[in-house]
């Protein structure tokens, strides 16, 4: 994990959770102590954006769609996948997928079918 301190807010930064630093970003913006906060870890933790990150875009541009498409339907399989489960629920699911585990996976890709449908419908009828 890297971090890159640029100014004296990104002191208050260490040890937060993700809203606790969007927070203190907004905070230190508007008082006028940072102009540009780089933090290359903010979303490392989550889940859902592992999961984004390490199997759906890769595992959608190895089955030969493009990375716009396969960016189009992840992020909205990650939309449901937010409406359906805790981060901490999905961690679990995930954490079972990575293990391979069908049943996960089998459920991991019952919330991407409508997605790439959609994507899928695009590219085949120009909608």
């Amino acid at each position: 994990m890297q971090r890159i301190n640029l100014s004296f807010c990104n002191a208050f930064r260490y040890n937060m959770n993700i809203n606790q630093k969007l927070l203190t970003n907004v905070m230190c913006y508007f008082l006028g102590l940072s102009k540009i906060f780089v933090s290359l870890d903010v979303n490392a933790a989550d889940p859902f954006t592992k999961f984004y990150n390490q199997a759906c875009v890769p595992e959608a541009k190895k089955a030969g769609l493009n990375d716009k498409e396969a960016r189009k339907g992840c992020n909205c399989t990650v939309r449901s996948l937010r409406k359906k489960y805790s981060s901490q629920a999905f961690s679990a699911l995930y954490n079972k997928y990575r293990a391979k585990d069908s049943k996960a996976r089998q459920t991991l890709t019952r919330f991407g079918e409508t997605c790439f449908e959609a994507v899928f419908d695009n590219i085949l009828f120009g909608r």
